[in-house]
């Protein structure tokens, strides 16, 4: 996930989105990330300003990550439901394959720790804007019923962050048949009649 990185700084970020997934924010420090990390201090604050800027560098890389994952294949030439299941698979996979940084981008993403430059870049460079522009074309189409898109894709996100939360916590097991159940179902809540799966 923070591949692009030097060895020291990807340190950081790994140990830090780790402590995070196990102690709150005050409780994890800058030497506690220091002594975890193997990275002094000095290297540390070469690197960040502090500890906001850790999180904003965590925040912004995890979306980096996540849009390239779940986007891979995306402008392929697949009919519009293999690529709305494709694309919805992804973004569980993603989160199934990384939970800390599920659980990060759960907690933080509306904290005022995050900077409002890193927000606006969540917001304008995700997968989410991409996955609208499909929304737009299947309206177009009359396949899915004329509606806001991106808000389409907000909602459908909250159905698929509660089965992966069920999933993470032990509570569900997320199966592919209940991964394609959701997948379905989420088409299903607007499409038109034309496209309505049985």
């Amino acid at each position: 996930m923070f591949e692009k990185y030097k060895k020291s700084k990807k340190a950081v970020l790994e140990t830090t989105l780790r402590l995070l997934s196990q102690h709150d924010l005050q409780a994890t420090s800058m030497s506690l990330i220091s002594s975890e990390s193997g990275v002094s201090m000095g290297s540390i604050y070469n690197s960040f300003s502090g500890k906001e800027e850790i999180i904003n560098e965590l925040y912004t890389s995890i979306v980096e990550y996540q849009t390239e994952y779940v986007l891979q294949g995306f402008n392929d030439s697949a009919d519009l439901f293999e690529r709305f299941q494709r694309t919805w698979q992804r973004v569980v996979q993603s989160s199934v394959d990384n939970p800390e940084a599920f659980q990060f981008m759960e907690q933080y993403s509306l904290s005022s720790y995050i900077y409002d430059d890193s927000k606006k870049f969540a917001y304008e460079k995700n997968w989410c804007g991409p996955l609208a522009v499909m929304y737009a074309d299947a309206m177009e189409q009359q396949i899915f019923k004329q509606s806001d898109a991106r808000l389409m894709v907000q909602m459908h996100w909250g159905t698929f962050v509660f089965l992966v939360k069920g999933h993470l916590q032990g509570n569900l097991k997320l199966t592919s048949e209940v991964l394609d159940m959701a997948v379905s179902s989420s088409w299903n809540s607007v499409s038109t009649v034309k496209a309505f799966l049985p």
